[in-house]
């Protein structure tokens, strides 16, 4: 993987000149001045550097290879958009620290092309791992368990095509203590599978991975098989069994062959938060003079039907505080809904006052979404992470297709892979998402299929079948 993100860094250096020669024939093209490339980049050499040097800079601040997260093409993009436009910034003040004056229709063709070019290298780059994927050319495994840190984990898989990794099945103790085996599930052909017999079906399957995401402790069949597929060369992974884990990011180290797992809680400095309440202070207030006149609209037809405009919903914030999130007066549930409403909800225009909270500093722009208070009493210990933060007009969740109706758990996921990986980078290009994921819902009339049920999908799949061949992308 280390070996492919300095590649794909090579890539877009590349696609700095490549970017930068599209710009000069385009600037160019049609006028009296000749296009003498050659002097062209002796005249923006300068340029190149400094753009090579912030690049490098970013590529590792944000994590731009385009695979962090998992493979997530409206993230790809935003944070294309997010990290040029940063650049381009670094670039005017170095022209203007240098006095160097160069041609403003040069640099706004070389940031398209660049943005375009970095898409396009990680398009390529996803389409030549997936086709290993799909010849066959990735390493098989098989996850042992069948809880949900299994499920988890079979989608995160299914989402990271870079670790040439293909889950060919699942396998999970089973339910009988008279089979002290593993059982497949109801559905397959074999109610139950002896230790050994598992040996046997992971060899002939060409099974070169066994990932253990359950508690071995308690379970003698279950270290039988890890110390027969070591003696079997098949290389064993052990997954932390503490959700917990999760808020946190672990390192391992090691005292005389004795593994000791390091637990590193996120730290944010209180400068962090003041960044980012300068960004939910200044980008609300510009977004909220950009869609006045949308918002006014809307408030026009809602007055119109129900003379009554806003509507407010106790949820909980940060630490648990409950307070009143501001909505329009719109049904957003209801089975037969209006067709003003069903537009504005599509859209998204309901959720529009809410930016009212963000000036108030109840809520951020970018964070986990406020939830009742009915709910969050029966939140877990891991779920309460998510009152870590402010809550969120919008998330990583949300842009992942997660809305209101889906289990607290499942926005957990998303929102504490948010909090753990906060930074000023990452709203901004959640922001875009969010105008992305507003765009395809408001023009599709029909459902948009979740990331999220995409991977249960997938999970469920591989819960109902045996270790079986799985030739297929």
């Amino acid at each position: 993987m280390r070996k492919l993100r300095y590649w794909i860094l090579a890539a877009d250096l590349v696609c700095v000149l490549g970017a930068l020669g599209a710009a000069f024939a385009l600037r160019y093209a049609g006028t009296k001045d000749t296009v003498d490339f050659v002097v062209r980049f002796q005249t923006y050499s300068l340029m190149i550097i400094a753009a090579g040097a912030s690049w490098i800079f970013l590529y590792f601040e944000m994590s731009l290879d385009g695979f962090k997260g998992g493979w997530h093409f409206p993230a790809i993009f935003s944070k294309a958009i997010v990290a040029v436009s940063l650049m381009m910034i670094v670039l005017l003040a170095f022209a203007f620290i240098t006095k160097n004056f160069y041609s403003r229709l040069v640099l706004l063709y070389f940031a398209i092309f660049f943005v375009l070019g970095l898409v396009g290298v990680r398009c390529v780059v996803r389409f030549l791992v997936g086709s290993q994927l799909r010849n066959g050319a990735c390493a098989r495994c098989v996850v042992l368990g069948n809880g949900p840190i299994a499920r988890e984990l079979v989608s995160k898989i299914a989402s990271h095509p870079e670790i040439s990794l293909q889950v060919v099945g699942l396998l999970f103790p089973g339910e009988s203590e008279a089979t002290n085996g593993f059982g497949s599930s109801p559905e397959s052909h074999l109610s139950s599978v002896k230790t050994l017999q598992v040996l046997d079906l992971l060899i002939d399957q060409n099974v070169q991975k066994l990932i253990v995401a359950m508690d071995p402790v308690n379970r003698p069949e279950v270290r039988k098989l890890i110390a027969s597929c070591r003696n079997a060369f098949i290389q064993v992974y052990l997954v932390p069994q503490w959700y917990d884990l999760y808020l946190s990011t672990a390192e391992l180290t090691e005292i005389d062959g004795l593994p000791l797992l390091s637990l590193q809680e996120p730290r944010h400095h209180a400068f962090s938060f003041g960044v980012k309440r300068a960004l939910d202070l200044v980008l609300s207030l510009g977004i909220l003079l950009l869609v006045s006149p949308l918002l006014t609209f809307a408030a026009f037809v809602v007055y119109r039907r129900k003379r009554k405009i806003f509507r407010t919903e106790l949820r909980c914030g940060k630490n648990g505080i409950p307070f009143r999130m501001w909505r329009l007066n719109v049904e957003r549930h209801t089975t037969n809904p209006e067709r003003y409403e069903s537009l504005f909800v599509r859209w998204g225009l309901t959720e529009l006052p809410q930016l009212w909270n963000v000036l108030r500093g109840d809520m951020s722009l970018v964070g986990p979404r406020p939830e009742s208070p009915e709910r969050v009493k029966n939140y877990s210990d891991w779920q309460r992470q998510r009152l870590n933060v402010r809550a969120g007009v919008t998330g990583l969740a949300q842009v992942h297709g997660i809305r209101e109706q889906h289990s607290s758990e499942d926005k957990a996921r998303f929102d504490l892979q948010y909090i753990v990986n906060w930074s000023p980078f990452l709203d901004l290009s959640l922001i875009l998402q969010t105008v992305w994921t507003l765009l395809i819902r408001g023009l599709n009339r029909e459902p948009v299929p979740t990331q999220a049920s995409k991977f249960r999908g997938v999970a469920k799949e591989f819960a109902t079948t045996e270790v079986a061949d799985a030739n297929r992308p």
